[in-house]
């Protein structure tokens, strides 16, 4: 599926390929999150990597690529690089440097001291990076030069959207999402979380002022967003704008 006949969201998956850049860009891998939950007693099946891995190169086999951006939060722990996320981190790197040209990293805010990591593998790690007509950051901090980079296309991660729907006898389902629409005269693109165990924001159903970006909290009006509903059962499902997907009882 295309997006602005720029970007294409390279189904099932929660990833998009960028041709004019020859680009894969994915974001929030939180890798290590089992081992950090087990450190604070709390048993989490230590599966994430095996699929995250698996997704991976599905997605590398799928669409040919030689460079990949990861928009932020490859680890998951805040204050240090664990021994769970150093070999996780690692044998990441190894694959991509592996089977890529390149492997470029954007800093998240889960991202401290992962550059000792990274600088192991040659790869640099960008607070923002813009390449060619696409600016790329993790966005959890607002650049001073969001909005006056030349680039059209924003594309960032960090709020984990997803959206709540609801049948008509009070059943649920949460499908993680696409956020995509205008801020400016930019055109910008939320990405899901690639994370199997990351927690979505639910978008259509919480406050603006409740969301995890600065960036949609205050530069975007969120309501005329649209989003694209990703599952690997069905691939994308298109959706009108959020304003259109909040539950009628909502007092927002």
């Amino acid at each position: 599926m295309k997006l602005w006949d720029k970007i294409e969201i390279i189904e099932p998956y929660p990833a998009v390929y960028i041709p004019e850049i020859d680009s894969i860009a994915i974001a929030d891998l939180h890798l290590g999150y089992e081992g950090i939950m087990a450190e604070q007693g709390i048993f989490v099946p230590k599966v994430q990597f095996e699929k995250e891995m698996k997704i991976l190169k599905e997605i590398m086999d799928k669409q040919k690529s030689g460079r990949i951006v990861i928009c932020g939060d490859i680890k998951h722990e805040f204050s240090e690089t664990s021994y769970h996320e150093f070999i996780e981190v690692t044998d990441l790197l190894t694959f991509l440097r592996g089977h890529l040209r390149e492997v470029i990293a954007l800093k998240g805010n889960h991202d401290n001291y992962l550059i000792r990591v990274t600088r192991r593998h040659g790869i640099a790690l960008y607070d923002e990076l813009e390449l060619g007509d696409f600016y790329f950051m993790h966005g959890h901090e607002v650049p001073e030069r969001l909005l006056t980079a030349e680039a059209t296309y924003i594309i960032m991660a960090h709020e984990h959207p997803a959206i709540v729907l609801y049948d008509e006898v009070g059943g649920r389902e949460k499908l993680d999402c696409f956020l995509y629409g205008n801020v400016n005269d930019k055109k910008l693109l939320v990405l899901p979380a690639f994370s199997t165990f990351a927690e979505g924001s639910q978008v259509n159903t919480i406050p603006r002022e409740e969301l995890l970006s600065p960036i949609l909290r205050e530069l975007v009006d969120v309501d005329n967003l649209r989003a694209i509903g990703i599952a690997e059962e069905v691939g994308c499902l298109e959706f009108p704008e959020l304003r259109r997907l909040r539950p009628q009882a909502s007092k927002f």
